[in-house]
């Protein structure tokens, strides 16, 4: 069977578990395994280019953003913006307005400077999957890495297997399919910036 839609995965996750108590909660293993696609993976599929107007020294981060890979200003020529840590900017902070040239990322993005002008700013970005559900049978992650929601969701239900030996085997598996997916996501694009924390549901 193949694993590419919403259903055959729950089917999936149902046949590896063999066990009909836990039909009902395998919709929330495959969320708790979307919690750990957000803060663990990040694949080239998942790579967004957005425009942002950068008119006040923190603007709104775009929406589904998890980790950024790098944000210019369309100034003629391209400004790129450093990237920074949250102790750097307060020691990079200015009181005057000017042209921003270092950028720092939290529940917003934050300049150095007040921007002297409306800038036009590009952010590269990777975008959080929009969830699998009945009316969202597919995403790139299943389509591209499949074996990352079947183990990832198979290990969130440790809780329930208790001393399962099959919990360590479904950890491993997950792991594998992580590192292999990221490994080759790396081999295509440049060294990424800042992440956001994320919550648990999408």
């Amino acid at each position: 069977m193949a694993l590419d839609t919403y259903d055959s995965l729950k089917t999936a996750i149902a046949d590896h578990l063999d066990r009909d108590d836990l039909t009902s909660h395998i919709p929330d293993f495959i969320r708790l395994a979307e919690s750990r696609h957000r803060r663990d993976l990040r694949i080239r599929e998942m790579i967004t280019r957005e425009t942002l107007t950068v008119n006040a020294r923190q603007i709104s981060l775009p929406t589904g953003y998890l980790q950024a890979i790098n944000l210019r200003l369309m100034t003629n020529p391209v400004t790129v913006l450093r990237p920074v840590s949250y102790d750097r900017m307060a020691a990079l902070y200015e009181q005057t307005s000017g042209k921003p040239k270092h950028f720092t990322i939290s529940n917003d993005i934050e300049f150095d400077h007040v921007p002297d002008s409306t800038y036009t700013a590009e952010i590269l970005f990777y975008k959080q999957e929009t969830a699998l559900s009945d009316s969202n049978s597919s995403n790139n992650i299943l389509a591209q890495v499949p074996d990352a929601y079947l183990y990832g969701a198979l290990a969130a239900s440790a809780p329930f297997l208790m001393d399962d030996n099959r919990v360590v085997l479904f950890n491993a598996f997950y792991q594998d399919a992580l590192q292999q997916a990221n490994r080759i996501s790396k081999t295509r694009v440049p060294g990424s910036l800042v992440s956001k924390p994320v919550g648990s549901t999408p």
